[in-house]
């Protein structure tokens, strides 16, 4: 079989028009079934894979991903292994070339990636080699970031070549359709977690911290409006402990401004945790405190354990967080407007305790199970 492009390769089982699938993944005049169509997944996510493409892996009918930094197989997916050589550019490189070698030795259905540079621009190099109908998972940089550089139009003409490009909610589907995505190619890909790890205790129990922040300490995260949104409650004489929990780049100075404003005693920061549910099990109020973001795990995670939000309107958030129903959305990111939401959490801990059960509602909209249908219709989608 030539590989020399697209138009050299038979025409493969199942890729035809529109007809041949429903948006719900079923056959229509003999087309093979979701079920039946093998996928090439192309991921640098590391322990991130299971999340993100194990919904994915459930529902296709083979599903072979060329990883990066595997940290555990899964199950009902093949995993190829990029070799520990050299610095991660250079395995960032061969990565691409094992993608190649593995699209050229097997014959696939589609092409699965997220975040466009360098994995999504793989899979669009496959499809132009190999003619896989190609699909690219939206992440929080590829639009707040890459698509608003000034090298921003490139990236906006490779969002337009993909057959099928995912989001985690509204905001970011319409400013794909703003950069010229044709609306039936967006679909929506829930950002899913484990809601059998996260749920709400099966009984009350006693917290350690007021406030909890989970994340990369970094400056699209910006923990230190965190910090000055604690100053703002010190200086008005609350009472309140918090913990920040994560690494980063600005760890030390999130560290020394703490210090610096009397607050090391009453914030902790323990680190970088693997898992996180123990702070959100010790504490009564999740604060996101993002400069971007797209639709957070680790909001989700402790909302669907009964923790109520206080966050700005960064990103989908306000797909899933209602102001005074699930959660408080902040006007802006002030450090004295954020430091008020939580000084109402304070003030009425039955408003919070209702926000906080309302919360957890989520679980129904961002589980395994509800990924693995999104997954169902994209793959439906890239038979169109």
């Amino acid at each position: 079989m030539s590989r020399s492009g697209a138009s050299s390769r038979p025409e493969r089982p199942g890729a035809a028009s529109a007809a041949t699938a429903t948006a719900s993944g079923e056959p229509a005049d003999g087309a093979p079934t979701v079920d039946d169509r093998r996928v090439l997944v192309v991921t640098g996510l590391g322990h991130k894979n299971e999340r993100h493409y194990g919904p994915l892996a459930d529902v296709a009918g083979e599903t072979t991903m060329v990883c990066l930094d595997p940290t555990g197989d899964l199950e009902s997916a093949r995993t190829v292994r990029v070799p520990e050589i050299g610095p991660r550019p250079v395995r960032v490189l061969f990565l691409f070339v094992l993608a190649l070698y593995e699209g050229y030795r097997n014959d696939y259905d589609a092409v699965a990636s997220i975040s466009l540079v360098p994995y999504g621009c793989y899979a669009l190099a496959l499809k132009a080699l190999y003619g896989y109908p190609a699909h690219l998972g939206i992440i929080g940089i590829d639009l707040d970031h890459h698509a608003e550089q000034w090298y921003g139009p490139v990236p906006r003409w490779l969002f337009r070549r993909f057959d099928a490009v995912s989001v985690p909610g509204t905001s970011h589907a319409e400013r794909l359709v703003r950069f010229g995505v044709p609306p039936a190619r967006i679909e929506r890909l829930t950002n899913a977690i484990d809601v059998d790890t996260y749920r709400p205790p099966a009984r009350a129990v006693e917290t350690d911290y007021e406030f909890v922040w989970i994340g990369r300490f970094s400056a699209e995260k910006d923990p230190l409006r965190f910090v000055d949104a604690l100053a703002e409650l010190e200086a008005a004489d609350r009472e309140f402990r918090a913990v920040m929990v994560g690494d980063g780049p600005l760890r030390s100075a999130v560290v020394d401004e703490l210090a610096a404003r009397g607050l090391a005693d009453r914030v902790d920061c323990p680190g970088w945790v693997d898992e996180p549910l123990e702070y959100y099990r010790r504490s009564a109020t999740f604060v996101l405190t993002s400069e971007r973001d797209a639709l957070p795990l680790v909001m989700l995670e402790a909302m669907a354990t009964g923790l109520p939000a206080v966050v700005p309107p960064v990103g989908s958030i306000p797909d899933i967080v209602t102001d005074g129903e699930n959660g408080l959305v902040v006007a802006d990111r002030e450090p004295t407007t954020i430091a008020a939401a939580m000084a109402r959490c304070l003030d009425d801990p039955e408003f919070r305790r209702s926000l906080g059960a309302n919360a957890a509602a989520v679980r129904s909209d961002v589980s395994l199970e509800r990924a693995s249908e999104d997954w169902r219709r994209i793959l439906a989608a890239l038979e169109r």
